[in-house]
């Protein structure tokens, strides 16, 4: 039998016959090494087959119902090809009614249909490394500084969906670098390298100065006529600085040559240069000066030339400048220091006390927030021991430190997500997280972010695993601002905002669109999605919440009257055509093209994040849309979609998906409220294959609440993969079942879903590495 390009995976019967002989996952026992493994080997093995594998799948390695367990992804997708009536192509033999039927039955009931009573696995996860994001709340929340260093790091790797999956977050040396980077400016941020005898002194880059009427000529900056170099300093403190200069010149005329310093705009003081270039001397103004930035100049204020002066030194008057300093406060005492200082540095050596124990004093209670568990003094003596090696090389106390902080902050206990088990690779050892690991996946869960110090004292206690406590945990992280991280970590990559970014409406067609726009649409959603989860509502808000927040010019974008300013309102959509996240402008932007929409991606968008159906991808021989308009260029782009899928190929899939895209024409591709698209009149209406008629988006968004519980599910599932950092198994299907049932119990209510995954025993547990026997 010939191969196909389009074969992806064996396909038994066309869509249709889905259809017409359904299937329940009860089904009888099947034996699949004498019922079912040779079904595969006669339609699918020639294509995925030892030699083929097609789309890297093979159908004939399983001789058990374990094995198909044991690699329940792949057999999932393969329930879902034959389910979606995908494959093969056309023109290969296909499956008799009843054989697709049995095979049909078997996976359902193999993969789903779990005893659990008889499976108790927990599942182990991938030691993790911290990804950009919670890096950056990391530090935020150790040390109190936002200095968003994650920005400069190569992109995270994306698993299942999301990027804090241990399986692909990996360590290339580039990004070790990076750390070895932020290390050291976290440092010099936190610790102020202090001695109230040799204030701090910053030499300015010549790069950062701007010239203007001067020319840099080599290690000198020349002011051959007037002109002026100019920086902006961001000083920390309030107090008196030294602006050093370095600086010579020629004369020429009665004057001496003059340096001018201003500050702010304000003349400082006009300094006599009566030096050479060859021997520059330092010029120095000392001036009060409040915290922020503040902009300087040096300034050639008055040039002179007599060139046929008999003396050739005095023909020329020119101003010559070389290293610039600025040198403060040399008032400053430690009083005055930032609190991120004096909250690090809670000890100083004396006549009493040794470099070693201020340091272990200084560094014990920071490493054990630092490595999310309690550190012993023995841990923390080589990072006091490099303290006391830099003080007796001449260092500074604040320096060593500063060096001990950089160690830390590169150590693999920071940056990796470390749970330590007896027996780690015995894969039948089951054991409970220890209060301290528990802390960190809740807090990494909650907020992606390391663990406060409530968290930190009842696992010292060995009380937060407690199940009420552990509950009142949960409830109070929701409310804390820091949830915030359950929105930028889990909300925007389940709802795929983040690919907002690289979408471009084109400008032609729609010149109103802007970055601006674009950056409202996604706060509007992560606002919606805070809404939900500080207000602890039902879930199946983000389907049918009649309320959204926008600012005017996102207001003014969906026709909505009554909003100024720039701060985001929230306002009722009663009486609107909008409704929860799928009507928010971000996700129609983002499931359209540049100059039109896409059923085809809303559709697709909706079965993948509301369903938890994902259709497959497209053959690689599919004809493109642009072949049916050319055929009916006269025709809705709604029947030319019609036409494009009338192949057998498309059709299985695109019945599902089109529908429900279609439901939506009438938002245009960047999310506004239109009736036509060019002449034609917008058709919003559709039925979907499992049954439902709707006329336009309010009412097919009615018959998806009505699947709430295939939503709940699909939510979870996603969650639950977040909370975890690995992907689901199938044991984990009974986690899900105890998270839906309870859901439903609390009227789907968003805490009693983060509640079900962190009293689950797959976020309470784990096991060793490897597969049981």
């Amino acid at each position: 039998m010939p191969k196909q390009s389009t074969s992806l995976i064996c396909k038994t019967i066309s869509f249709l016959i889905v259809f017409i002989a359904p299937v329940s996952a009860k089904d009888a026992m099947v034996d699949f090494e004498k019922e079912i493994k040779p079904i595969f080997a006669k339609y699918c093995g020639h294509c995925h087959g030892p030699e083929a594998m097609e789309a890297g799948l093979r159908t004939d390695d399983a001789t058990t119902s374990l094995d198909v367990l044991e690699s329940s992804k792949k057999w999932k997708k393969i329930l879902e090809m034959l389910e979606f009536g995908a494959m093969p192509p056309e023109g290969e033999e296909k499956l008799t009614v009843e054989e697709r039927a049995k095979v049909v039955g078997y996976l359902e009931s193999t993969l789903y249909d779990i005893d659990c009573k008889e499976v108790k696995d927990p599942g182990r996860v991938t030691i993790r490394r911290l990804n950009r994001l919670e890096y950056n709340n990391t530090i935020r929340d150790l040390l109190g500084l936002d200095l968003d260093l994650a920005s400069g790091f190569p992109s995270d790797d994306v698993g299942e969906g999301f990027d804090n999956i241990g399986d692909v977050l990996t360590l290339p040396p580039l990004l070790f670098e990076k750390y070895m980077d932020a290390a050291e400016r976290v440092a010099s941020s936190a610790i102020l390298d202090f001695d109230p005898e040799a204030p701090p002194s910053k030499k300015v880059p010549q790069a950062d100065l701007k010239l203007k009427g001067a020319a840099q000529r080599g290690s000198q900056i020349v002011f051959a006529s007037v002109g002026e170099a100019g920086w902006i300093s961001d000083l920390r403190f309030e107090g008196v600085y030294r602006i050093k200069v370095m600086a010579g010149a020629t004369q020429a005329g009665d004057d001496v040559a003059k340096l001018v310093l201003y500050a702010d705009g304000r003349k400082l003081k006009e300094y006599p240069v009566a030096n050479e270039p060859t021997n520059l001397k330092p010029v120095v103004h000392s001036i009060k000066l409040a915290p922020g930035n503040h902009a300087f100049q040096l300034r050639f204020e008055k040039d002179f030339y007599d060139p046929k002066n008999a003396d050739p030194k005095k023909r020329d008057r020119n101003l010559y400048v070389g290293d610039v300093f600025v040198e403060g406060p040399i008032d400053l005492n430690r009083d005055q220091l930032p609190d991120v200082h004096k909250r690090f540095v809670t000890a100083y050596p004396s006549d009493e006390t040794s470099v070693t124990v201020a340091a272990t004093k200084v560094l014990q209670p920071f490493i054990s927030r630092a490595f999310r568990r309690l550190v012993t003094a023995e841990e923390t003596a080589p990072y006091a021991s490099l303290v006391d090696l830099a003080v007796s090389r001449g260092e500074r106390y604040e320096q060593g430190l500063q060096v001990a902080l950089s160690a830390v902050l590169v150590s693999p206990q920071f940056l990796f997500r470390i749970e330590r088990s007896a027996e780690p690779d015995n894969p039948k050892k089951v054991v409970e997280l220890n209060d301290y690991q528990l802390a960190s996946r809740l807090s990494y869960f909650i907020w992606s972010s390391t663990p406060d110090d409530d968290l930190l004292a009842l696992a010292y206690d060995g009380r937060l695993s407690k199940p009420e406590i552990l509950r009142g945990q949960v409830k109070r992280m929701l409310a804390d601002p820091r949830s915030q991280g359950l929105v930028d970590g889990f909300a925007n990559q389940w709802l795929n905002l983040r690919n907002l970014e690289d979408v471009t409406p084109d400008p032609n067609v729609f010149p109103s669109f802007n970055d601006e726009l674009k950056v409202a649409m996604q706060r509007e959603t992560e606002l919606f999605f805070k809404t939900v989860m500080d207000d602890d509502l039902p879930v199946t808000a983000f389907l049918t919440g009649k309320f959204t927040w926008v600012n005017e010019q996102l207001a003014s974008h969906y026709g909505i009257d009554g909003v100024s300013g720039e701060e985001f309102q929230r306002v009722s959509l009663n009486d609107t055509q909008r409704a929860g996240v799928i009507t928010q402008g971000s996700i129609l932007t983002l499931t359209s093209n540049p100059n039109r929409t896409s059923p085809v991606k809303r559709g697709k968008w909706i079965m993948e994040n509301i369903l938890g159906t994902a259709p497959p991808d497209p053959p690689a021989d599919v004809p493109e849309i642009e072949a049916a308009k050319e055929s009916l260029p006269d025709a809705s782009f709604r029947e030319q979609l019609e036409l494009h899928r009338e192949s057998p190929v498309c059709a299985s899939c695109h019945r599902s998906m089109d529908p429900l895209g279609f439901g939506f024409e009438n938002f245009d591709a960047v999310g506004r409220w239109r009736t036509k698209d060019g002449e034609f009149e917008i058709d919003a209406s559709g039925k979907l294959p499992e049954g439902g008629d709707f006329a336009g988006p309010m009412e097919l968004i009615e018959i998806l609440e009505k699947q709430k519980a295939q939503f709940a599910d699909s939510l979870a599932r996603k969650m639950l993969v977040f909370a975890l950092g690995r992907g689901l198994e199938y044991y984990d299907e009974c986690v899900i079942k105890e998270i839906t049932t309870e859901m439903e119990k609390q009227e789907y209510r968003f805490s009693s879903l983060v509640l079900g995954i962190v009293t689950s025993d797959a976020f309470l547990q784990r096991r060793g590495e490897g597969k049981k026997k």
